[in-house]
């Protein structure tokens, strides 16, 4: 599915991670979700399932921390670390494509490779390359539609990520987090983000996981450098980063703002982290 094809926007899931943590899962920190999709299976295919219903376009794999970096974090050998990820990724994909069925695309999900909410901590340009590389290749492997690298706010990391997938026959997304509307988390001035990524071959440029006021104050400057394929897909949560996304806006607030995008015309549209299928079934709702 070409997003360019049609007017009304491609649908995009909500939170897979907070939804975990209502349904009952254990995200224990560093893996976060990543072994939920071998420990949880049913927990994650019901809520792909749920979004599947409530009207989704794409469905994102639930593999934000499954990568060998998160598990030797974890303490296992690098041997058995790659093992651990592997499996998890390729369930993951599994789960959607089971979910979804024929006609929901999947979107293989990537973020930084330390922590999205702290672009100080990247590991540097080889970690980087590691992981992103090998990411890229089990979903190739796995046979998924998209590359997307969300919630990315460092720089140097994007530079990375799209530096190692450049040749890969995918289409590559690509959805930022920011400090501030005129800056990426880690303070790169969101101009000189925007110029760069103009000369990448990306599909779609998004912004995703920044609450809906930061994602308000950077719109203008988004759409006035960026002239293709866009969306967006905040969370819900009343604060940045310190807002545990249990405390989110009300259904109100969520339909003033989601009209206002309707009306600008992206291609692609979700919410993030603190949303439930409800959101999306209201989106929906606002489309039909």
């Amino acid at each position: 599915m070409d997003v360019k094809q049609s007017l009304i926007p491609s649908i995009l899931d909500g939170a897979m991670g907070t939804e975990l943590i209502n349904r009952g899962a254990d995200l224990p920190l560093p893996m976060w979700s990543a072994d939920a999709n071998l420990n949880d299976k049913e927990v994650v295919l019901g809520i792909h399932k749920d979004y599947a219903a409530a009207g989704v376009d794409i469905l994102r794999t639930n593999t934000f921390r499954t990568t060998t970096y998160t598990y030797r974090k974890a303490g296992l050998s690098h041997q058995r670390a790659k093992e651990r990820a592997k499996d998890s990724l390729m369930s993951a994909v599994d789960l959607a494509r089971k979910a979804g069925g024929e006609y929901i695309q999947v979107a293989g999900s990537m973020t930084a490779v330390e922590d999205c909410y702290s672009p100080d901590l990247f590991p540097g340009k080889g970690a980087a390359e590691d992981t992103y590389g090998e990411i890229v290749e089990w979903f190739t492997e796995a046979g998924v539609d998209i590359l997307l690298f969300e919630t990315m706010g460092n720089m140097a990391e994007i530079e990375v990520a799209l530096s190692v997938s450049q040749n890969n026959a995918n289409p590559r997304w690509l959805s930022l987090i920011f400090k501030d509307g005129e800056h990426l988390l880690d303070g790169t001035a969101l101009i000189s983000c925007l110029n760069y990524i103009a000369e990448q071959t990306v599909s779609c440029l998004l912004m995703n996981c920044n609450k809906i006021e930061t994602t308000n104050s950077a719109l203008d400057l988004f759409l006035s450098h960026w002239e293709s394929d866009w969306g967006l897909y905040p969370n819900l949560g009343k604060t940045d980063f310190d807002n545990d996304y249990f405390d989110i806006i009300n259904d109100s607030n969520f339909n003033d703002n989601f009209t206002r995008y309707l009306e600008l015309k992206p291609a692609v549209l979700g919410a993030c982290c603190g949303s439930t299928p409800k959101h999306i079934q209201l989106l929906k709702d606002m489309l039909s």
